[in-house]
């Protein structure tokens, strides 16, 4: 078996890797870079088939997890290359489509469960379920010819499903080779924040709530639904009504979860902004609506019980809510990567609420792990060699893994795995 990387080489995001074996091939991932637009026209790697589904000898596409970074290239491939993808993570990307660019129905030939193997013609793949940002993310053991590389995806140890991560040190895969994701090689200490689990970013969040004497608005990516369930919890810890828009509320029902907060629940309820109101009527989706009618709050209610209310948050709902006079008193809280402030959006976003005199606090947990994360997984599974991957400094894992054997690879070269 051999492979090459596509993207991610020397980047973070545009993951992209292409595997071979007797002349039949699969790729892992098909991402879009970090700094590309999500409706913009899509340029493909170099790989035969891959535009025109023509190529017999390319079996699929595996997806290890629903970020653009990893799945965003894939609709623009010819639906003729069968797509494999978790199950959730399908469900979600589907249902986000009706209101986000960042959705799409990637029509799986199957679906990645937990440890449970299959067969892509001489290719056996098994996923290992990870906690990440992203739900239902994987990394995939991928067996051909008696070598086996494993691909860690993105990956974390410190999210609300940490455990997984720790199940994976305790039972790993025997690889031959790890193509491990580098986002934070970098960093050799925190941030100056301090580092940031999901945990803390729960208690930040709920001294924030307890302090603010009006809303409190929540600025956060619903299909992040650990994020979601840490603002949900310190809302109740608050004493506060958490409220979902209704693409949170679609996303959050869309996870087939009992466990993730949902419109039903007696701490839930739904407020659907004018935006997402036109887009119902337009595409006559009404039926979008029933599920949250009991749970749906109204513009006049907000002002009422603004103080005892975190409400979920978008750019669009503003001058709505300014109309509502519900921001009396209003903190808000960003919950993403601080980075995105400094983009024309986030500076429009600033100006708006220092025109309204709202505090903004940022309390934010990275998706990816930290090196010291990195370090226990390579210890854990003592591959034979590791090689970067969805890093900006590739040769900096010869420092951060001086025990292992590293080897970086350039994009579009091939290699023996």
């Amino acid at each position: 078996m051999r492979a090459r990387i596509h993207g991610g080489a020397v980047e973070i995001g545009g993951s992209c890797v292409e595997l071979e074996h007797d002349s039949e091939r699969l790729v892992v991932d098909l991402g879009l870079p970090l700094d590309a637009r999500l409706d913009h026209e899509t340029w493909l790697p170099a790989i035969a088939g891959l535009a025109t589904g023509d190529d017999p000898s390319l079996l699929g596409i595996l997806i290890s997890h629903g970020h653009p970074d990893h799945y965003g290239r894939v609709p623009s491939a010819s639906e003729k290359v069968p797509r494999y993808i978790g199950e959730d993570a399908h469900r979600i990307l589907k249902e986000a489509a009706f209101f986000a660019p960042t959705g799409v129905d990637l029509k799986p030939a199957g679906f990645l469960h937990d440890r449970r193997p299959f067969e892509i013609g001489p290719f056996k793949v098994t996923p290992y379920l990870s906690d990440h940002s992203a739900f239902d993310a994987y990394g995939v053991l991928i067996e051909a010819g008696g070598r086996r590389l494993y691909y860690s995806g993105d990956l974390r140890g410190h999210g609300r499903k940490a455990a997984v991560f720790e199940r994976l040190l305790r039972d790993p895969p025997a690889a031959d080779v790890l193509l491990l994701e580098g986002t934070r090689i970098a960093e050799l200490t925190s941030s100056a924040r301090g580092l940031e689990t999901e945990k803390e970013v729960e208690d930040a969040a709920f001294q924030l709530f307890r302090q603010t004497n009006g809303v409190a608005l929540a600025l956060y990516s619903a299909q992040n639904i650990d994020r979601l369930v840490s603002l949900y919890k310190a809302a109740k810890r608050a004493d506060r009504l958490f409220v979902l828009d209704l693409y949170g509320a679609t996303i959050a029902a869309a996870t087939n979860r009992p466990t993730i907060p949902q419109a039903s629940w007696a701490g839930v309820g739904v407020f659907v902004p004018l935006s997402q109101r036109i887009r119902v009527k337009r595409e006559g989706a009404f039926d979008r609506i029933a599920p949250i009618r009991s749970a749906r709050l109204y513009p006049e209610q907000l002002a009422e019980i603004a103080d005892r209310v975190v409400l979920t948050f978008r750019a669009s709902m503003s001058a709505e809510l300014a109309r509502a006079k519900c921001l009396a008193g209003a903190s808000a809280l960003w919950s993403m990567w601080p980075g995105y402030l400094e983009r024309p959006s986030g500076v429009e976003l600033r100006s708006w609420l220092d025109r309204h005199d709202i505090p903004l606090t940022i309390a934010h947990a990275s998706g990816h792990a930290t090196v010291a994360d990195l370090k226990r997984l390579v210890a854990a599974m003592s591959p034979a060699r590791v090689v970067p991957i969805h890093t900006a400094a590739p040769e900096l894992f010869l420092d951060r893994f001086s025990d292992a054997c590293v080897e970086v690879h350039s994009d579009g070269e091939w290699w023996s795995v």
